[in-house]
């Protein structure tokens, strides 16, 4: 696998500002990624106000925290109309299953789950991927074949924090294994950056991930 630069790289993200999206899109900045910052922190917020089209154009990922879709009105609306445009503009939308923050869970994941064919890529912990298999009714190993082969997204990336051990479902099949990256954050972060280079292959996912 040949990665690109990571300058060349564009990641938006869109939520509130104590978030595990702003947190990656932190790190991004670190790794000197071009990062673009939107905060839907007010409930008067009005996403008509920003030029979501042009924010996102040449992006290669919209990223999202599932919570945006279970909690005000207006980051609801906002990360709605972010999809839409990702979806324009060809950036791929990524969603993290931050199931710790105070949401309407089942709102949360029911929107999500409406829009899964529009999302390329869904990450979660250990403990996100139990959250979901409760809300869906089924066994927690079952939740990245289920979002792969119902929902048709490309990639599905679980780590255990404990463990470090990380297991990526994508197209051709599954990955899994101690990753070098210290937790769901880091690991994101390289996701997005080396996943456009990796053409999704085996060896360019397990490289993608740390593993």
């Amino acid at each position: 696998m040949t990665d690109l630069d990571n300058s060349k790289i564009k990641v938006v993200g869109l939520g509130r500002d104590e978030s595990t999206t702003k947190m990656v899109i932190d790190n991004l900045e670190v790794m000197g990624v071009e990062s673009v910052w939107l905060c839907v922190d007010s409930e008067d917020f009005d996403h008509a106000n920003i030029d979501l089209r042009s924010t996102l154009s040449a992006s290669h990922w919209l990223l999202l925290d599932v919570s945006s879709f279970g909690m005000s009105e207006s980051l609801r609306s906002a990360a709605g109309a972010a999809m839409v445009f990702a979806e324009l503009e060809g950036a791929k939308t990524a969603i993290i299953i931050d199931h710790q923050c105070l949401m309407n869970s089942e709102q949360a994941w029911g929107l999500v789950v409406e829009r899964i064919r529009q999302i390329g890529f869904i990450s979660m912990t250990s403990e996100g991927r139990k959250w979901i298999a409760e809300i869906e009714e089924v066994d927690p190993k079952d939740i990245g074949e289920m979002l792969r082969t119902r929902g048709l997204v490309s990639v599905v990336a679980t780590l255990n924090e404990s463990t470090s051990v990380a297991e990526i479902h994508h197209n051709l099949g599954v990955v899994a294994g101690v990753t070098r990256y210290a937790d769901l954050t880091e690991l994101v972060s390289n996701l997005l950056v080396k996943l456009p280079s990796s053409s999704y292959s085996e060896d360019g996912i397990r490289l993608s991930a740390g593993l």
